[in-house]
């Protein structure tokens, strides 16, 4: 009997003991939680700052990049060019086909900041910039701008491994001005 009641004892002790201590694991967990919370309540203040922050910075960056003025001088079957003052080296001068200055197609983009794809299978060169996307096929006169079909006075066309493109229709669709010198066959463009 005696060792019935002290067996009794230690099991109402631990039924006794269980839930307090259960309890206490909840008061501490929620002792955590409510830790957790003052300490990072002040980060996520921090970080919605941020973020913020970052999307007037990316705004104010989008103003400024349409305010910056790019200008190209390029002179024909010069391999220089000139871009916002800067000497740059073209593996293949632009060159006079039916009246239109033709120019290295990579070059064109970039120097004005368009993003540039080529695909092979379609011997297409592809500019993407503000928006507006413009696709010319090599050796047509049909290019695509912003999916329509426009007529090209001269066709795009490969000359020493480079895709030559006809500098005016590229630059206007991109927005850009142009002042042509007859005396030196030299182009400024500016955008």
């Amino acid at each position: 009997m005696g060792k019935r009641l002290i067996l009794i004892i230690v099991a109402a002790g631990f039924l006794i003991a269980a839930p307090l201590l259960a309890e206490e694991q909840l008061m501490s967990k929620l002792a955590f939680d409510s830790w957790l919370r003052t300490v990072t309540s002040p980060l996520d203040v921090q970080l919605n700052t941020l973020r913020s922050s970052l999307q007037q910075i990316q705004e104010t960056a989008t103003q400024l990049k349409g305010q910056l003025i790019t200008e190209i001088r390029l002179t024909v079957a010069q391999s220089i060019a000139i871009v916002d003052g800067k000497e740059v080296f073209l593996d293949v001068p632009p060159a006079l086909v039916n009246g239109r200055t033709m120019v290295p197609v990579r070059f064109i983009g970039e120097a004005f900041g368009a993003a540039f794809s080529w695909d092979d299978a379609n011997r297409k060169a592809t500019y993407s910039l503000d928006g507006k996307v413009i696709e010319l096929f090599i050796d047509k006169k049909t290019a695509r701008v912003d999916g329509k079909s426009v007529t090209l006075d001269a066709a795009p066309y490969i000359l020493q491994g480079r895709t030559m493109v006809p500098l005016r229709f590229t630059g206007q669709h991109m927005g850009a001005s142009f002042n042509w010198d007859e005396a030196t066959q030299t182009v400024t463009v500016t955008r």
